[in-house]
């Protein structure tokens, strides 16, 4: 059995047998003091973003899938057998589980995704990636995309979900992404569009079809950083979505060796990258079998440069 497949077990394993008591099954507990003594400890114990986890929970308790739908139900009392869940998944965001990972299921723009452990968890930010890649998609009828390392699927799926004329190739070397992505296909009905192929790409990658244009969230992280990441990640992700060398650039060379290789002249590549990268990537470009120059920077929402566009010469 592989790392990550005992890693996903653990993990599963770990959400099943989470059973760390708050409330007591005696106990009258409203929807508005459930939320507040949730918080309460979330925060006391320096859970990140309490408020969220808190109104997030509850809801899942309550059946909704919206955060704040428990303010459907703040009239009534929670049920006994809504108290023992709401322990359940209090002990498991103890044990720092992700919120995404303990509700199975993530918003992402306009599609709803299937997440589990220890597939990378979409997150925010990366939905601007995708309307950077919509906003200057080429014009013409049909359009073939590359995408590398789709992780649960959320660019490809939401790029498919939002134009008709699409259609992807996602390239993932993680079985358990390409299973999930896959899954996430079907489910939204995009699967006649997409093609989920189980490959890794690296310097000695060759591929023989073209496409349009290239995009992917790769592993960026510098090496150096990986000791800072937050437990929800350490503990519970596949690191190796985001572990991207000593400068964080190297499935990121790779994927633009790729690129070359694909595209043709005129051919666009999107990525997301660490802030870092807008100065230190233009050095690699040089070196490439096939010429690119960085066309533009996007900043994100915390004003940092987060994604990029390259143009093949």
């Amino acid at each position: 059995m592989g790392f990550y497949r005992q890693g996903l077990l653990i993990v599963n394993n770990k959400l099943r047998s989470c059973s760390r008591s708050i409330f007591t099954i005696s106990q009258t507990v409203s929807i508005c003091n459930a939320l507040e003594r949730t918080r309460d400890k979330f925060e006391k114990s320096n859970i990140p973003e309490s408020d969220v986890s808190s109104k997030f929970l509850l809801s899942q308790v309550l059946g909704e899938t919206n955060p704040k739908g428990y303010l459907n139900h703040q009239d009534r009392l929670l049920q006994s057998g809504e108290l023992v869940e709401l322990n359940r998944l209090i002990s498991c965001r103890l044990a720092r589980v992700p919120v995404q990972y303990i509700a199975g299921t993530w918003d992402f723009r306009q599609i709803c995704l299937k997440v589990r452990p220890p597939v990378f968890i979409p997150r925010t930010e990366t939905e601007q990636l995708v309307d950077i890649v919509l906003d200057n998609l080429p014009k013409k009828e049909n359009i073939r995309i590359l995408e590398i390392g789709p992780g649960s699927g959320n660019i490809c799926l939401s790029l498919l979900k939002e134009r008709n004329n699409l259609t992807v190739t996602a390239l993932e070397r993680s079985r358990l992404a390409a299973e999930l992505t896959r899954e996430n296909a079907v489910n939204l009905g995009l699967d006649s569009r997409l093609n989920v192929v189980e490959m890794r790409v690296d310097d000695e990658t060759v591929i023989e079809e073209k496409f349009d244009l290239v995009v992917s969230n790769p592993p960026y992280v510098l090496r150096k950083d990986m000791r800072n990441l937050e437990p929800e990640i350490s503990l519970y992700e596949d690191l190796r979505a985001l572990d991207g060398g000593a400068e964080g650039l190297d499935v990121i060379l790779s994927i633009l060796k790729v690129a070359g290789q694909v595209l043709p002249m005129g051919g666009e590549v999107y990525l997301e990258i660490d802030p870092c990268h807008s100065s230190l990537l233009p050095d690699h470009l040089d070196s490439l079998p096939h010429k690119f120059i960085l066309k533009q920077v996007y900043k994100d929402f915390l004003d940092k440069d987060r994604f990029i566009r390259l143009t093949k010469l």
